[in-house]
């Protein structure tokens, strides 16, 4: 298993326009790895956000946390294409 430890700034998430809400970011993670993602309009609808924030968070987490994403069109839902996980916790 991979596990992707990461250091968030400030300055690069308001460039995506995900603002500080890392609770959203870590909400879309849990949503797709256990597979309940669904459309990009029910998961924006589930975590109460618009579709276009949604797609910041999802290009955030792929080009900054190298998070493996993609969107099965016929299952109609994000998964992760390589197994492992993101881990948002304290390390020293």
């Amino acid at each position: 298993m991979i596990v992707m430890v990461i250091n968030l700034c400030t300055e690069t998430l308001f460039q995506y326009g995900v603002g500080m809400d890392i609770k959203k970011i870590i909400k879309v993670n849990e949503l797709i790895a256990s597979g309940r993602s669904g459309t990009p309009r029910y998961m924006a609808d589930k975590l109460g956000i618009s579709e276009r924030m949604l797609y910041h968070i999802i290009k955030f987490m792929k080009e900054e946390l190298k998070a493996p994403i993609k969107y099965d069109r016929n299952k109609m839902r994000y998964y992760y294409d390589q197994e492992g996980s993101l881990n948002f916790t304290w390390q020293s």
